[in-house]
This record gives C-alpha cells, structure tokens and sequence, in this order.
C-alpha cells in the first residue's frame, strides 16, 4: 500500500520573517505578507498565514516547503557575520526550509508567523539560513508536508 502525500497550504505571499529571528540567531518563523511589499514596507500587511491550518498542523512533524511563483531581488544585505546573502531562485524551484514540529507565533503586524522547532533542542538554525535567504522577499506558495 502506498503512502499519500499530504501537502497542506498555509499560504501564498511574499516570505520574509522578523529581524528578531536574525539578531537572536534562532531562525525560527516565517510568514507571508502581501505581493509587492518588502520588509523595507513600512507598514507591510498582516500575516497571510492561514490560521485554520496552522492550527490543525500544530505539533505535527514534517517539512516547510516553499513553491517559488514570482521572483525579485531582495532588499535584505544577508546576514554579514554568518557570510549568507540572498540569492535570486526560479520560478518553481521548491525551497525546503526545514523539518521539524510545526508550531504558530504571532507577527507583528497581525497574524501568525510558522515555525518548525527542532527535535535536537538547538537554539539556532532551526530552519535552514541559506535556504531562507533564497526564498527571502520572493512570491511563494507555503506548504507544510507532514511526515509520519
């Protein structure tokens, strides 16, 4: 019997995360704010993250999975000290961003940011930085893949 893949839309905007996730060096969140915004927005929109389905999926295992749909350069320099900067994906390139237990924190505008937390107890790198830096300020779709 074969296993179905379960593939769970938490959203479709432009990824970025808080500055928070950098200078703490956890890399942790993420979220989704409206195409054609950056984090240089002043005022970017509320979260994108779909609220339902973050909830259903808190606690569960598996991968966050982004589905590039649009490209643009990013405005982030990188982080300097750990020698990442962002890099331009293609359209449909799907960017792992990690594996771990799935779990929802506020953002700042509103809404929700989506996170994986380790299973090794880490404070750092819970998602992984370069691929961040790849999917940074790039239209996305956002999918969690549980794994059993």
């Amino acid at each position: 019997m074969q296993h179905q893949v379960i593939n769970r839309l938490l959203g479709v905007g432009t990824l970025t995360w808080c500055g928070s996730e950098r200078r703490s060096d956890r890399y942790g969140t993420v979220y989704l704010i409206q195409d054609g915004q950056t984090s240089l927005t002043t005022i970017p929109s509320p979260s994108l993250i779909d609220r339902e389905t973050a909830r259903i999926f808190d606690g569960h295992r598996g991968d966050l999975v982004a589905v590039v749909k649009e490209t643009r350069e990013s405005t982030h320099i990188g982080d300097l000290f750990r020698g990442v900067s962002p890099r331009t994906p293609e359209i449909g390139q799907i960017i792992v961003l990690g594996s771990g237990a799935l779990f929802s924190e506020p953002a700042p505008e509103g809404g929700l940011m989506v996170g994986l937390r380790p299973n090794d107890g880490r404070s750092t790198d819970w998602l992984n930085i370069r691929a961040l830096y790849d999917a940074h300020e790039q239209s996305v779709e956002l999918n969690f893949h549980p794994t059993r």
